[in-house]
């Protein structure tokens, strides 16, 4: 599982696990059609490693994390919650073979999804499911 974490400018994506294959980067609202369109993605293109973008939002104040992430963009897949939901619904994505990586798209600009990202990846390797 790649995965990559996007800033605030539109250039900012970087990478925090070793991949191999070009990235295409997918917005979907939902996982279903996520899938869907990763799947038409891999038939055109099979030397390419489809991820997933999704709005984060992991924060000590949930209330905050819900209204923020309420009014952010609702064409992308959205989390609230905690880092080990975070890193569940990760490993969800890649044991369906929704994607072969998520990029964390912060909600709010007090988020360190650099941290939040080393965090997903440390307990990805606990389950044994980290190519980092």
């Amino acid at each position: 599982m790649r995965l990559f974490v996007a800033g605030e400018a539109e250039d900012d994506w970087t990478e925090l696990t070793a991949g191999g294959r070009r990235a295409v980067r997918l917005v979907a609202p939902d996982l279903q059609r996520a899938q869907r369109r990763a799947a038409r993605i891999r038939a055109e293109h099979h030397d390419v490693a489809v991820i997933l973008d999704i709005a984060v939002a992991v924060p000590g104040d949930f209330r905050t994390a819900r209204a923020t992430l309420a009014a952010d963009d609702e064409q992308t897949v959205r989390y609230t919650g905690t880092v080990d939901g975070l890193t569940g619904l990760v490993a969800d994505i890649e044991l369906a073979g929704v994607a072969d990586g998520v990029t964390l798209i912060p909600v709010g600009s007090r988020q360190d999804l650099r941290g939040v990202g080393r965090d997903v990846l440390n307990r990805l390797a606990m389950r044994g499911r980290a190519s980092a």
